[in-house]
């Protein structure tokens, strides 16, 4: 873990680094195409004391939010002008897993039946573009639809799907292998052997084209300064 810890910083600085030699080259040839609007956006904030913890091979989009008690896993990826809120209880997000543009994920302060309140959201689920999911449990190679709402106290079993734009009502229990769709949400049949298939493919899916997002976006840091002032690059406003 130390290695690849060290690894990742060190590539960073390079990279940083270079963003610093193009800055130069860019001011000696006139180009002020480099300057952009500075945005105050923190895609990650702390809540009481709890801090995010994003796995070094997940990918948070730029203008995702993360807040407070939330633990995003191994190649699992969070998608533009999504909202996951840890700021009254955790949530666990599972390897794989991928949770698409504007998606909101909170949760309530407690659950009627005494339960945790906790969201838990396992390894290789997808869930769909607008989705809002509060205090509930999805279990592994799930698929929760686009603008799908999952309410409080809810259990999605493994391998089930929410279609889209239904709504699970609270406290529902959706046994594995199951469609469900409808407002409110109710049985529709069992899901085939090629779909099951299907949940994990697109989830490695995401995971692949959230590593291809996450080597291309590269925040600017502060690395680069060190590297002016140790001379290994010159300093543009020296």
């Amino acid at each position: 873990m130390f290695v690849r810890k060290a690894v990742h910083y060190f590539g960073r600085a390079l990279r940083e680094s270079g963003q610093a030699l193009d800055r130069v080259a860019l001011r000696l040839a006139e180009n002020e195409v480099f300057n952009e609007s500075f945005v105050r956006h923190r895609n990650q904030m702390p809540m009481q004391k709890k801090y995010p913890l994003v796995a070094l091979d997940a990918f948070v989009a730029p203008n995702a939010t993360l807040i407070g008690d939330v633990t995003l896993m191994t190649q699992s990826s969070v998608w533009f002008g999504a909202v996951i809120r840890g700021d009254k209880n955790k949530v666990r997000i599972g390897s794989f897993t991928n949770v698409q543009d504007k998606v909101v994920i909170n949760s309530t302060q407690e659950l009627e039946t005494g339960l945790p309140a906790d969201v838990n959201i396992r390894h290789h689920c997808t869930i769909g573009q607008g989705a809002v999911l509060n205090s509930c449990v999805i279990e592994d190679h799930c698929v929760i639809g686009m603008n799908a709402v999952i309410s409080e106290g809810c259990v999605v079993e493994s391998g089930s799907m929410i279609a889209a734009g239904s709504v699970l009502l609270p406290h529902t229990i959706v046994p594995p292998g199951e469609l469900w769709a409808g407002n409110p949400a109710v049985y529709i049949r069992d899901i085939k052997e090629e779909e099951f298939v299907s949940f994990e493919k697109q989830a490695k899916s995401f995971a692949s084209l959230g590593n291809s997002h996450r080597d291309e976006y590269l925040p600017f840091g502060n690395a680069y300064r060190d590297a002016e002032k140790r001379g290994i690059i010159p300093d543009p406003h020296a």
